[in-house]
């Protein structure tokens, strides 16, 4: 029986440590996205008025996405820590995640804006 038990959390805390791994991989996703966006936004240069517009568009578009990746991330990472937690394994972890993914968003609206410019 305590056997059991122990291999219960051993289990949760495994499936806790994966959420926070998936986590980290939308999380550097959507980090990659943002940069794709800022760098095709200002770093590629362009003869024409056409292929400049085209680039900020994509460079925004690419922000964007980053911006809904972080999201996507924190409420499947919220979804998981909320089962776990029905399961008796809570983590304080939550929070500084919440935190860090409102970071992120807040720098994904300024480079999105450094993209208009």
């Amino acid at each position: 029986m305590q056997e059991n038990l122990a291999n219960e959390d051993l289990a949760s805390e495994r499936t806790l440590l994966a959420a926070e791994r998936t986590f980290s991989a939308w999380i550097r996703t959507g980090l990659a996205a943002l940069g794709g966006g800022l760098a095709v936004a200002r770093a590629l240069v362009f003869n024409s008025q056409v292929h400049k517009v085209l680039a900020h568009v994509i460079g925004g578009l690419l922000v964007i996405w980053g911006a809904g990746v972080f999201v996507y991330a924190i409420i499947h990472y919220h979804r998981t820590c909320t089962r776990l937690s029905q399961e008796g394994l809570s983590r304080n972890s939550l929070g500084i995640m919440i935190l860090m993914t409102a970071m992120l968003l807040i720098i994904a609206a300024l480079v999105f804006w450094i993209t208009l410019q």
